[in-house]
């Protein structure tokens, strides 16, 4: 498999356009620098990178919004049997536990149970559960600042 990803990579170099596309083994791998996009399709499912000003712009649902002041590094969705999950990556210098309270409040809020959630000096994870579906958040302190990784179902 690590051949074909450098073979798709190397092709969707050489082309000159923004955006670009190869279709190896039934396999689609697509990017898109002026969008800010990279994308892998197969028959079982797709994974799509987002960054830059498209990240940013991603819509978060209320109960799990982008934290005040953060800023976004990244977003990746994922589709598989009909499943579609959303990770978003943000930044911000508030402490972890300030952190993790505003997570908490804002799926309690929404309805969700908070079945686990776990807070420690320099990190925190919080688990939530509401119609079948799930969400995660975890922060973490990471080189002076504080990370957060949401998972969502991205519906």
């Amino acid at each position: 498999m690590r051949p074909v990803v450098l073979i798709a990579a190397v092709l969707l170099a050489a082309c000159g356009s923004k955006e670009k596309s190869a279709t190896i083994a039934g396999t689609t791998y697509k990017t898109d620098e002026s969008a800010g996009t990279a994308s892998i399709t197969t028959a079982n499912g797709s994974i799509k990178t987002i960054r830059g000003a498209a990240a940013a712009a991603v819509v978060m649902p209320a109960y799990a919004p982008a934290y005040p002041g953060a800023t976004v590094d990244g977003v990746m969705e994922t589709e598989s049997g009909g499943r579609k999950t959303k990770m978003v990556t943000l930044a911000t210098q508030d402490p972890v536990a300030k952190v993790a309270d505003f997570y908490k409040a804002a799926l309690a809020r929404e309805g969700w149970k908070l079945p686990q959630s776990m807070l420690m000096p320099d990190a925190a994870m919080i688990t939530g559960e509401k119609d079948g579906k799930q969400v995660s958040v975890m922060v973490s302190k990471q080189e002076g600042k504080t990370g957060i990784v949401l998972t969502v179902p991205n519906d």
